[in-house]
């Protein structure tokens, strides 16, 4: 499998969002979608099982690689990544929990996905090796609802 065939987006975890954008705002002009929150959403870890992370996000309307923000509420899954990685690389895959299981098998690890193994992992799941980077498989299934976001004023 080609992973990388299908990266989307360039996401970073920030502490504050709306900082985040006017930041980059300064450095280069972008156009925003509106920040959409995720309050709850529930998530999985091989460490801590099910949990609840409180999310809000926003995407860069350019692309096709569009960059991500994504501000975590501490005390969540999330929290890994600010020590780990604060940033990540989206892909699209068509089969979630096939990919996950894919690039385990290739020794990468699993930081935390929409759902447990059991239910194949959801429609997102977050994957680390120890010289590379994090990577967020995301399940095209999603596809329409992100298209639809992006172009939303």
């Amino acid at each position: 499998m080609n992973i990388l065939a299908g990266i989307f987006h360039h996401g970073l975890i920030v502490d504050d969002i709306d900082a985040a954008m006017a930041g980059i705002n300064q450095a280069a002009p972008t156009a925003w979608t509106p920040v959409r929150a995720f309050d709850p959403l529930p998530v999985w870890s091989p460490a801590g099982g099910r949990a609840e992370a409180r999310l809000k996000v926003a995407y860069a309307r350019q692309g096709p690689l569009r960059m991500e923000l994504v501000e975590a509420q501490p005390g969540s899954p999330y929290d890994q990544m600010r020590t780990l990685d604060r940033s990540h690389i989206g892909v699209w895959v068509d089969n979630l929990g096939d990919a996950v299981e894919d690039l385990v098998g290739q020794g990468w690890e699993i930081l935390m996905a929409g759902a447990s193994p059991k239910h194949r992992y959801g429609s997102m799941a977050y994957l680390v090796r120890e010289s590379g980077p994090v990577i967020e498989l995301v399940g095209r299934e999603l596809q329409p609802m992100m298209e639809a976001w992006w172009q939303a004023e």
